[in-house]
Parts: structure tokens; C-alpha cells; sequence
């Protein structure tokens, strides 16, 4: 996974929202529906989703939430993690991102 292109976040977050997305389609859940379960607005739905420098990061409220609804495990929700809990995976950039101000 190319880090600059996900610059705001980590990648085990990339990870999660990815997955967040696939078991929200499997479970057949529209997009309105699933912010509804989850009580967010279809926006905030759309922000967790995406991969994009845009995007929102996730909060543990959130996650215990999906693993009610989707009836999923956080181990399958988060994915294949290293053991290397110094690792590049775990960290959260703090790159700025967009231009500067003046």
C-alpha cells in the first residue's frame, strides 16, 4: 500500500475502512441504511468509507457498533495485522496536507 497516497491515514485504518465497506455491502445494507444502524448521517457514512485524504478517521465507538450490526469479529474487521507494533502500519501521519497559509 503506497503510504503518500493515503498520507492522512495509517494504514491498518485504510484496512478497516475497506473492510468496513465490503461487510456493509455483503450484509446488503444501502448506504442510507447502513448509516442508520450505525446513527450516522449518509455522509458521515461516506466519510468513514473512504480511503480518500477526505475521509474521517474511526473511533472505537463506531467500531464496537459495526461489530454488533455486521455480527463480525474485530479481528475480521481489522484484517491481518504485524507483529511489529513499532511498525509504519500502526502510525497515523501528521503530514499536512493542502497548501499552506500565508
Amino acid at each position: 500500500m503506497n503510504q503518500v497516497q493515503f498520507s492522512k491515514f495509517s494504514p491498518i485504518t485504510v484496512s478497516v475502512k475497506k473492510n468496513v465497506r465490503q461487510l456493509r455491502l455483503n450484509a446488503g445494507y444501502s448506504m442510507n441504511e447502513g448509516a442508520r444502524l450505525l446513527g450516522v448521517s449518509r455522509k458521515q457514512l461516506e466519510d468513514i468509507e473512504t480511503m480518500r485524504n477526505y475521509g474521517c478517521h474511526l473511533d472505537l465507538e463506531l467500531l464496537a457498533k459495526m461489530k454488533v450490526i455486521y455480527k463480525t469479529s474485530l479481528d475480521e474487521l481489522v484484517g491481518e495485522i504485524p507483529e511489529d507494533y513499532y511498525s509504519e502500519f500502526y502510525v497515523r501521519p501528521r503530514k499536512r496536507l493542502g497548501s499552506k497559509s500565508r
